[in-house]
């Protein structure tokens, strides 16, 4: 197949899948935020942690994947109109998959902890602690990234909307990016969901032990391990040729080089919308919260349906 070829199929496949994925991308995380937000869900540090999740995979989907389908599916890219918007579309497409990836962090921590057989480390998963944490890695996050308004310019070139690697702070800059979100991120995802399917099935088979698992804890740690695993397959390809590009080693991109990246990025962006069906399929009580849900929404639409009778047909 030629490169023309390859081109136009990358292009058609942009087109066709991205837009879906905004579109389910976008009810589903709207789902996820009202089912996370109910009575039986919002008591427990986990499900702050999924809906923090939710609400920064809703404004990927919906707002940064429209960006990336106009530049990789009709070859437009509005960065190259303005330096202003050069920076702010790099720094959320750089911060908005670090806040995603170290939020299933916390999550299977708090996992981790809940389903400890020692006491004071379970005492460690709650709310207060979930929100304080959540706090301090959306701050941490969010101020590292700054140093993505330093790197990116827009380049008189021909290469648009680009970082610069020719500074000492720019190469520093691009090596901590990578070591936080292809290294560290799934090092402690498969390390922490090693650690609760170990604690899980430990408990399972002591039942009779002084140390209750309720059953929304289980199907929170379901939830939380079908997501780590889901994220690391679905990403690991991108973060592989992520790592090609930044890190300074002697090769030369091509053309197929480049088509295979953009490949790559269909399913990093099903990271974004995965939770909604792994919730679905993972965990009865998300499914019990949603049909409700449902028929609530089915309840009220058919008491607004109903027409009064009126009163002087029966005079």
């Amino acid at each position: 197949m030629s490169d023309s070829s390859l081109y136009d199929l990358t292009v058609e496949l942009t087109r066709i899948i991205v837009p879906i994925i905004i579109i389910f991308g976008t009810l589903g995380n709207l789902l996820n935020i009202i089912v996370l937000t109910r009575r039986n869900l919002k008591g427990y540090a986990c499900s702050i942690y999924f809906l923090c999740l939710s609400l920064n995979n809703l404004f990927y989907s919906s707002i940064i994947l429209i960006c990336n389908l106009l530049l990789d599916g009709y070859g437009i890219d509005p960065s190259n109109y303005s330096n202003i918007y050069c920076k702010l579309i790099s720094y959320l497409l750089n911060l908005c998959p670090n806040l995603s990836v170290y939020y299933i962090v916390l999550a299977s921590i708090d996992r981790y902890c809940s389903s400890s057989t020692n006491a004071e480390r379970r005492k460690l998963s709650n709310i207060k602690t979930a929100r304080y944490l959540i706090i301090l890695i959306t701050i941490i996050l969010s101020l590292i990234m700054i140093g993505t308004l330093i790197t990116f310019d827009l380049r008189n070139d021909g290469f648009g909307c680009t970082s610069r690697s020719d500074s000492l702070f720019n190469k520093i800059f691009l090596f901590i990016e990578v070591i936080l979100y292809v290294i560290i991120a799934p090092f402690l995802l498969i390390l922490f969901g090693s650690l609760t399917i170990y604690n899980t099935t430990k408990i399972g088979q002591n039942r009779q032990g002084i140390f209750r698992y309720r059953r929304t804890e289980k199907q929170l740690a379901k939830m939380l391990i079908l997501q780590v695993s889901t994220h690391v397959i679905f990403a690991g390809p991108f973060c592989a040729m992520y790592l090609m590009l930044i890190l300074p080693i002697q090769f030369r991109v091509t053309y197929k080089f480049y088509l295979i990246y953009v490949l790559c990025k269909i399913p990093f962006y099903l990271t974004f919308i995965s939770p909604f069906f792994l919730y679905i399929l993972s965990a009865k009580i998300y499914r019990d919260q949603l049909i409700i849900l449902f028929k609530n929404i089915l309840q009220i639409h058919h008491q607004n349906t109903i027409v009064p009778i009126d009163p002087s047909l029966h005079t």
